[in-house]
């Protein structure tokens, strides 16, 4: 890791990068390691996240705070479970029957937007499915496009977009039962 981190011309990048590895790289093993069940393999998540990271680093701008810490743990655990599927000889398809969901309502978009409707959001994360939460968090907190959040979960833009639909519909369907929004 130490000959990656020489390889980063920028001095506030590489510190920056090393700052976040050195602060949050036993709980990112403990991740990796709790899916994967091998040494070697889970250094080697932290690793290959630390380099995710390293393509995404201007979207991080705190190193110790609890938004770095989930997007850290989002990572590695994707990586680890791509691994451990990998290993397992297991390959994920994409649902191919809903090719381009287009989604006309822009629900999310405008109540990520509302202060007082965010705080009940992230509630709500916990009750949805963990995939889908994490490309909530990794869209609408840390603003990636569709094509980063592809990359940084190692699945195809269409999977994400596809992902990323349903849990709009589970979001709203739990803030409508909650009576936060209406139809």
């Amino acid at each position: 890791m130490l000959t990656f981190f020489m390889t980063i011309e920028d001095i506030n990048d590489r510190n920056k990068l090393e700052k976040i590895y050195t602060m949050h790289k036993k709980e990112m093993y403990i991740t990796a390691y709790s899916i994967l069940k091998n040494k070697e393999e889970a250094e080697d998540a932290v690793h290959d996240a630390i380099l995710k990271v390293y393509k995404n680093l201007i979207k991080i701008s705190k190193i110790n705070c609890k938004k770095t810490r989930s997007f850290l743990v989002i990572i590695v655990r994707n990586i680890s479970i791509n691994k451990y599927n990998k290993r397992k000889g297991i390959i994920l398809f994409d649902e191919g029957s809903e090719d381009n969901i287009i989604d006309n309502e822009p629900f999310i978009e405008d109540q990520m937007l509302q202060n007082e409707l965010s705080d009940t959001i992230s509630n709500h994360l916990n009750e949805i499915n963990r995939a889908y939460a994490d490309i909530i968090t990794l869209r609408y907190y840390y603003e990636l496009n569709i094509s980063e959040i592809s990359d940084i979960l190692g699945i195809t833009e269409n999977n994400v977009s596809v992902k990323l639909n349903r849990a709009k519909k589970a979001l709203r369907k739990l803030l409508e039962k909650e009576g936060a929004i209406y139809e």
